[in-house]
């Protein structure tokens, strides 16, 4: 009879014990057939679970730890992997206000994520979960007792190390959040202290080379002579297209934009949002936005 021990830390109503009984118990409903048993009991300050295979064989032995590894790897990926990252926040780079930890947290999360087949070398085109899974089935091969928390701090030093990496990067993007946000929230100042100069203005952001029309209330294309000074100092580090129509809608003052566009979603649309709120409509198709974007698509 094969026996594997998975030690972790605190008693059976801590969040910890909870999480591995959850995920041991799921992987118990599908050996079943092979004999499997599971036992728990507390030893001081920890808790372990007793995983047993009744039946002897080798291929019974391997699939006992595949969902060992599974089941491990999951709970690694919850708990530890989480708590590594607030402790990263805190004591690598002192961040300690309760908010600020979560949006950077967030932002990791994210991140982890979206560079899911590129964390680490080592992992190559699995997914991290899938290759956790694999460590450890392969390290109960030479053992079978395993304590958690202990196999995270000592025996996954260098994904440990990729996550420090990857927090450093998460706060690079909060940061930089932070700034655009600022820069969002001077503009709008700008424009509730500004008097209208028109009284309305559409936008008209399509496809084609010319992604952009600004059009007065006659549907004529709008001209300005030059731009306000104060606009001019207020972007003076932007160059791209999208930036010259926050400029010249910001030099315009229209007391009303409508916004008509076939990509809602692009960034440029959410900063125009942003920095008109109020004042911006957001139109959901007419016959004159689809007369330009036809325009746009050609040209």
């Amino acid at each position: 009879m094969g026996a594997y021990q998975i030690s972790v830390p605190g008693h059976a109503a801590s969040q910890e014990v909870l999480c591995m009984r959850e995920l041991l118990t799921n992987q118990r409903s599908k050996l079943e057939r092979f004999g499997f048993d599971l036992e728990e009991k507390r030893q001081g300050d920890r808790t372990i679970f007793t995983c047993l295979n009744r039946q002897l064989g080798r291929q019974r032995e391997h699939s006992l730890r595949q969902q060992l590894g599974q089941a491990v790897a999951d709970y690694l990926i919850t708990v530890d992997e989480p708590a590594f990252i607030r402790q990263i926040i805190a004591k690598e780079f002192h961040y300690r206000d309760p908010q600020e930890t979560r949006q950077i947290e967030s932002y990791a999360f994210h991140l982890l994520v979206d560079t899911e087949d590129e964390v680490d070398e080592e992992y190559g085109s699995l997914h991290r979960k899938e290759k956790m899974a694999q460590q450890v089935a392969h390290y109960l091969t030479h053992t079978h007792f395993l304590a958690v928390d202990g196999y995270f701090h000592f025996r996954m030093k260098r994904y440990k190390k990729v996550l420090i990496k990857l927090v450093e990067h998460a706060i690079d993007e909060y940061l930089l959040d932070q700034e655009y946000q600022e820069f969002i929230n001077l503009l709008r100042h700008f424009v509730a202290s500004q008097p209208s100069k028109v009284p309305l203005i559409h936008v008209v952001h399509g496809g084609g080379k010319r992604r952009f029309h600004l059009l007065t209330v006659e549907g004529k294309p709008l001209s300005l002579n030059e731009m306000d000074g104060v606009v001019d100092e207020l972007m003076a580090d932007t160059l791209s297209q999208e930036d010259m129509i926050v400029s010249t809608l910001l030099t315009a003052a229209p007391e009303q934009v409508v916004l008509h566009s076939l990509n809602p979603e692009e960034n440029v649309i959410r900063t125009l949002l942003q920095i008109f709120s109020g004042r911006i409509t957001l139109c959901e198709g007419c016959v004159d936005c689809k007369w330009h974007f036809n325009i746009g698509e050609d040209g």
